[in-house]
């Protein structure tokens, strides 16, 4: 099976799949892209699900790649890995994952202080998808003067402590925090983390243990910022996992999101923000 199918190649497969175990009923599964199911994960067999950048499943419809590519490689808790493709820009780095980094001159493989095996095994396997050999495997903070040229010069990018030292037994968790129904509810965002999971008009809470964000939507109510703020108490307070009770709590804003936030999230856009959301919501529904 090729790993390198973007979201329509990816349903057009499962309900194949499903076609064939349901002996040929017309059955088709829409899968939002980092809400993927682990029965379609493992539809790969081991091998990383590839988002490339400017492309889609239309004839037609590709751009022609970059000369410089960058791919993000992250796996979730059941072992599975996604490869994403961001800028080559040295900003998109982050210590938590694993990066390929694919120029005219060579392909370099970029590991991260907090990336784990799984991620580097991802990163290896991705190059075979891309036809490509690492001609270098580079440690965080062992980057050669070359490597920051292709990225467009040194930068600084996600990392932090936290990043560095992934404590599995405590992985990252997202609430969203509404009071659209009336009651103020908080309610577990499920699957990985992306940044499109953040409502603009509601408050987030970002559990990574050793901190706790408060993420305020641009538009959301200011009774839905007060109970997160004090929600977010009672929620360290409350925990059964027994943590600190003086676990610090972050409040930000949209916009303005701190790399030990938006380093938790897949593929962070520094311009989502700046575009259009009804645009947005136009082109997924033309793929």
């Amino acid at each position: 099976m090729d790993s390198s199918q973007d979201e329509i190649g990816t349903c057009a497969i499962l309900s194949s799949q499903l076609d064939d175990e349901l002996g040929g009923g017309p059955v088709q599964v829409r899968v939002v892209q980092g809400k993927e199911p682990a029965h379609l994960m493992s539809l790969f067999g081991g091998q990383p699900m590839v988002v490339y950048k400017g492309g889609t499943s239309r004839d037609g419809g590709q751009s022609a790649p970059a000369e410089t590519r960058l791919f993000q490689v992250r796996s979730n808790s059941a072992g599975h890995t996604r490869a994403m493709e961001l800028d080559a820009s040295a900003s998109n780095l982050n210590s938590n994952d694993a990066f390929v980094l694919v120029t005219p001159d060579g392909t370099s493989l970029w590991v991260g202080v907090g990336a784990s095996d799984t991620e580097k095994q991802g990163a290896q396997q991705l190059c075979g998808i891309l036809g490509v050999s690492p001609s270098s495997v580079l440690s965080e903070g062992g980057e050669t003067d070359q490597f920051w040229a292709a990225l467009g010069g040194k930068a600084e990018y996600r990392t932090s402590t936290r990043l560095k030292d992934k404590m599995d037994a405590h992985p990252p968790r997202l609430f969203a925090c509404s009071n659209k129904t009336g009651n103020f509810i908080i309610e577990e965002v499920p699957g990985e983390m992306t940044q499109d999971d953040l409502a603009t008009d509601d408050v987030m809470i970002l559990d990574t243990w050793e901190q706790v964000f408060v993420w305020i939507g641009n538009e959301a109510q200011e009774e839905e910022k007060t109970e997160a703020m004090a929600s977010a108490v009672r929620y360290i307070e409350t925990d059964p996992a027994n943590r600190d009770p003086r676990t610090p709590i972050v409040k930000i804003k949209q916009g303005f999101e701190p790399p030990t936030f938006s380093g938790w999230f897949l593929g962070w856009d520094q311009d989502y923000w700046t575009s259009d959301p009804l645009e947005r919501a136009m082109a997924e529904l033309a793929l």
